[in-house]
This record gives C-alpha cells, sequence and structure tokens, in this order.
C-alpha cells in the first residue's frame, strides 16, 4: 500500500510517550518505582503534572508520591494534548480532543475494575483513533470540510460512508493510516489492535479492550461529547448492554434515569482537568 508523502511526514509521538505505554502492562510491579525517573527531566512537563495532580485531589509534593497509575495517565493525557496543540492548523478541530480525552475516561469507566486494567483501557481510549489525528495533521482544512459534509449528511438522513472518501481525498483511510501508524511509531503490541479497523475476529487476549474501545467511543458520543454532532447515538443502556459487567454495575443506581447524567457529570469533572 502506498503511504501519502504527506502522512510520512507526521511527526511520531515523542519516544518518552511510547515508554509509558510500553510500561503500562507491568505497573503494580517493582518498574513504579522507574516511571518518575523517565519523566524527571522535562521540569515543564513535571509542573504540568503536579497542577493536574492538584486538580485531581492528590495531595502530593512530588510525583514520586503519585500512584503509577494516575502518574502514567497524567503523563500520557499530557503528551498527546501536546502532540494535538502542534499537529492542529484549524481551529475547530481543537474540538477533537475533547471528544478524544472523553473516549479515554469512557472506556476507563466500562473497565477499570483495578487500577492498570483502567489504565490499559484509558490509554487505548486515547489513541484509539490515530489514524483520523494523523488525517487531520496531515490535512487540516481538506479533513475540517470533510467532518462539515458529513455532519451534514448525517443530519439530513442521507446515507454517507466516511471512510470511501478518506480513501477518495487522501488514499488510504484512517483505519489504514492507524495500522501504518502503530508500526512506524513502534507502539506496543497489546495497544495496536485498537488504533486500525477493529479486528472481527479478534484473539481472546484482545477482544475485551476492543469491545470496551468501541462501547465507551459510542458512550462518549452519546453523552454529547462527539465531534460530529449530527451522527446517530446510541442509549447508555444500548451502549452497556453489550458490556454485561458494565451494565450490572451502572443498574445499581437508584433510579436508570440518573445513570446518564452521572455518567456525563463524572466525565465533565475529568475534562476540567486537562
Amino acid at each position: 500500500m502506498a503511504i501519502p508523502i504527506s502522512i510520512q511526514r507526521i511527526a511520531p509521538l515523542p519516544p518518552i510517550a511510547v515508554e509509558v505505554l510500553n510500561r503500562i502492562p507491568s505497573l503494580g510491579n517493582a518498574a513504579d518505582s522507574d516511571l518518575p525517573a523517565l519523566l524527571q527531566h522535562d521540569t515543564g512537563l513535571l509542573a504540568e503534572i503536579l497542577s493536574i495532580a492538584d486538580r485531581r485531589g492528590l495531595v502530593v509534593d512530588s510525583i514520586e508520591q503519585i500512584p503509577a497509575t494516575d502518574l502514567a495517565e497524567i503523563a500520557l493525557s499530557l503528551f498527546v494534548r501536546q502532540y494535538m496543540q502542534r499537529a492542529f492548523d484549524v481551529s475547530e478541530d481543537r474540538r477533537y480532543w475533547r471528544y478524544t480525552l472523553a473516549c479515554a475516561f469512557a472506556c476507563q469507566e466500562l473497565l477499570g475494575f483495578d487500577s492498570v486494567t483502567g489504565l490499559r483501557a484509558y490509554a487505548a481510549g486515547l489513541l484509539h483513533d490515530i489514524g483520523r489525528l494523523a488525517l487531520i495533521a496531515a490535512y487540516p482544512e481538506k479533513y475540517a470540510n470533510l467532518l462539515t459534509l458529513t455532519d451534514s449528511m448525517f443530519e439530513s438522513g442521507r446515507p454517507f460512508n466516511i471512510s470511501e472518501y478518506e480513501r477518495l481525498l487522501f488514499g488510504l483511510d484512517r483505519f489504514a493510516t492507524g495500522d501504518w501508524l502503530a508500526g512506524m511509531w513502534k507502539l506496543p503490541a497489546w495497544l495496536q489492535p485498537v488504533v486500525g479497523k477493529f479486528n472481527s475476529k479478534p484473539t481472546a487476549p484482545d477482544r475485551e479492550l476492543i469491545e470496551t474501545v468501541r462501547a465507551g467511543t459510542q458512550l462518549a458520543h452519546s453523552l454529547g461529547f462527539g465531534y460530529l454532532t449530527a451522527a446517530p447515538r446510541l442509549s447508555v443502556r444500548q451502549v452497556l448492554s453489550k458490556l454485561p459487567a458494565a451494565m450490572r454495575h451502572w443498574e445499581t443506581l437508584d433510579y436508570w434515569n440518573l445513570g446518564e447524567g452521572a455518567w456525563r457529570a463524572r466525565i465533565e469533572l475529568r475534562l476540567s482537568w486537562y
């Protein structure tokens, strides 16, 4: 497959971000103590990490006092935010950051049964759409126009396949772009199945994460955090029905009608951290 020069020229994620991703599966053991040392050389980053930790209610004086999973989550969020700030030339596309972060938090809520598992889900939600991010970065005005057209078509109720238009305009769609970037950026193997087109027959270890990311992105959109405002929405119950464990947890709310408000409030609070 020929990769357009505009895509090939896109700057990769910083190596330190990839290293944090590589360490996620082992967090919780002795490797935890190495994470602050990995991050401590960037004084600007340290200050931002401590500021966000304060907004999260973590009473700490240094990053060594931040739990490893929280520290990795904050650092990854800042790396991706900084990457997007450098990549985007069209101000309208900055809304993509809010959607991406909402996806990450939704995925974490759906699979956060322990801190490391929740962090894996968060990172997968944060990076699941890097193919689209790359297309936005490479073709900012064209992609902004495509999003406008897509919303218009959804609003009018007419059928529309955005992937076909991506291939027509850019030579490849966001899924193929994501697959290529995952290899070029040397993303960890556990993350690669969610950054391209989801495999319809995933291996058992990948299935749970793929299903969580699919549901998390639908949930973020259904709660009003999507970047395509006119796209069809599922109800929260419809989204959670695909994940029985999450459904059982959220059905314990006294009134189901409060469930959507609770989800939205939790994500809005977390968006305010960044």
